[in-house]
């Protein structure tokens, strides 16, 4: 359940992400990098975060 939550959170930075690169006048390959790297950034934030909350993990 959390571990949805926390794609779905990476998801809408991802989504941001590519927002702000095709309004910084990006071309779509870069909005689209922009896209992958804010959504590995933040999923790994979110799990590091909920990690340590003792919500995931062992």
């Amino acid at each position: 359940m959390y571990v949805i939550i926390a794609l779905l959170m990476a998801l809408v930075a991802a989504v941001a992400g590519s927002l702000v690169a095709i309004v910084d006048g990006g071309r779509p390959t870069a909005a689209f990098k922009a896209g992958v790297v804010a959504f590995a950034a933040a999923l790994t934030l979110v799990l590091g975060v909920m990690a340590s909350l003792g919500v995931v993990g062992p």
